[in-house]
């Protein structure tokens, strides 16, 4: 057993190094004076989230750059290739992490913030973050359906009941590479095959599929909780359960690599997932990766078995892409 003199002796070391590692980042961001902002983020949420930030450190001006994922990736690879290396923080969806990864345009950085979050929602060495998620369950038209007679498991979804009555997104392939990981490729595959001979409706965007459910075209979707959630508070006959286990989606953040501004990058970062930043974002019903910031409601991400597609499950991305529209027949 540790004496407590020396116990007490080392959490003082610990917390003098962290004292002075965050000191010496804030110190070199007063010198830097600026942070370059690339993200997915729609700009209704990242514009206030980076005018928060730099409220808060006001010695530092922020530049927002809002893409979309591929745009977002392939502009910081044209950039990196003229030797220009621009942004300083990137926010994006977990296939960008991937090409960025590979080309060395990303940085490891261990937040002091790290210890607040669920282990699975960053990266043991800091090369991503998780800044929010998303959690994708079986939302459905509670006029058409009764919470009785809606599947229990993926599996029950095959039955002769649910055929003609299920949406697909045609591009999230967050469910098919998380049951891949769940189950192993070939029953997942084998799995999105019947999903295909039950005639489910492809229809891209959580938001549109949502709404075909609520006006009663299809009665069952995968979709983002937190979608439905706002739908119910409109009056929307829409609820949501989950079916084990519900899969991920994480929205991550990357320190450049060769950032113009690197402690001001660090300083962003540890901002995005502090307890400010996320209960900042949690007004915006972000779901966030903190132990101590609940989302609203916490059933968003409590009281079932999740699994989080991290952003190393898209090193294949074409491949992925192949197999999951093979299977269900999207040519």
């Amino acid at each position: 057993m540790t004496p407590l003199w020396l116990l007490s002796f080392m959490i003082q070391l610990f917390l003098v190094s962290f004292l002075s590692a965050a000191e010496t980042v804030i110190e070199g961001a007063k010198k830097e004076g600026a942070v370059v902002f690339y993200t997915t983020m729609d700009i209704q949420n990242s514009k206030p989230l980076l005018d928060n930030f730099t409220k808060k450190y006001s010695f530092i001006k922020g530049d927002l750059v809002r893409l979309g994922g591929t745009a977002m990736v392939s502009r910081i690879m044209a950039e990196a290739q003229a030797g220009a290396n621009k942004f300083d923080v990137a926010v994006g969806i977990s296939p960008s992490y991937i090409p960025m990864r590979e080309r060395n345009l990303i940085a490891p950085y261990m937040s002091p913030e790290f210890p607040s979050l669920y282990d699975d929602l960053y990266e043991p060495k800091g090369y991503w973050a998780t800044v929010y998620l998303n959690t994708l369950v079986l939302g459905y038209n509670t006029k058409v359906i009764s919470r009785n007679d809606l599947p229990k498991t993926y599996e029950d979804l095959l039955k002769p009941q649910y055929k003609q009555k299920f949406i697909i997104d045609i591009e999230n392939h967050d469910v098919f590479v998380g049951l891949s990981q769940e189950w192993g490729q070939e029953k997942a595959i084998a799995y999105f095959k019947g999903l295909a001979k039950q005639e489910p409706v492809f229809l891209r965007g959580n938001t549109n599929r949502a709404n075909m459910v609520s006006v009663g075209e299809r009665s069952l979707t995968f979709v983002y909780a937190q979608v439905i959630e706002r739908m119910k508070q409109t009056g929307a006959p829409m609820d949501w359960i989950p079916l084990e286990p519900v899969n991920v989606e994480v929205n991550v953040s990357m320190l450049a690599a060769k950032a113009a501004h690197p402690n001001a990058g660090k300083l962003f970062i540890d901002y995005l997932i502090s307890k400010d930043g996320q209960e900042f974002l949690k007004t915006f019903r972000r779901i966030g990766p903190r132990k101590d910031v609940k989302p609203d409601p916490p059933k968003l991400f409590e009281g079932f078995r999740r699994r989080v597609v991290i952003p190393d499950a898209y090193k294949n991305l074409r491949e992925i892409t192949r197999l999951h529209n093979d299977a269900l027949g999207i040519r």
